[in-house]
């Protein structure tokens, strides 16, 4: 039987701080439309994103950007839930952007899966995103 002891000298690790998941879509701007995803886009979350793509895919917009510069966990069901949204869109005819920002923790999941050479990934805004900043156009 195999006895293992936990270490004497154990460093307490404080619980992350996962914002709450929260999709804002952007509303439509020289032909596109924008969907900022903040929190986690997980298993839990990746069906909500899903299903906010799916509202706005009917109405043809040419360019779907997604921008996760604010996500703080990304898991395998979320980088899944990207490759949907890539093969949808493509087969639409559309184009995805993916926004990233300065995001880490996006940026490696999409590096290590080889995503970030699949999906079309930016790490700053176009002028039109930037655009879309302006109060009062949310």
């Amino acid at each position: 039987m195999l006895v293992v002891q936990p270490p004497a000298t154990a460093i307490p690790v404080a619980p992350s701080k996962r914002e709450q998941f929260d999709i804002q879509v952007i509303r439509p701007y020289f032909g596109a439309v924008m969907i900022r995803i903040r929190g986690a886009l997980d298993a839990d979350s990746a069906p909500q994103v899903r299903s906010a793509l799916s509202t706005w895919a009917h109405r043809r917009f040419p360019v779907l950007v997604l921008d996760l510069s604010e996500v703080d966990f990304l898991d395998g069901a979320g980088l899944a839930a990207l490759g949907g949204i890539q093969a949808r869109v493509a087969r639409e005819n559309a184009t995805l952007r993916i926004v990233t920002g300065d995001n880490r923790v996006v940026r490696r999941a999409l590096s290590a899966t080889g995503l970030d050479h699949a999906l079309n990934v930016s790490r700053l805004p176009s002028g039109w995103e930037r655009a879309t900043e302006i109060p009062g156009q949310s």
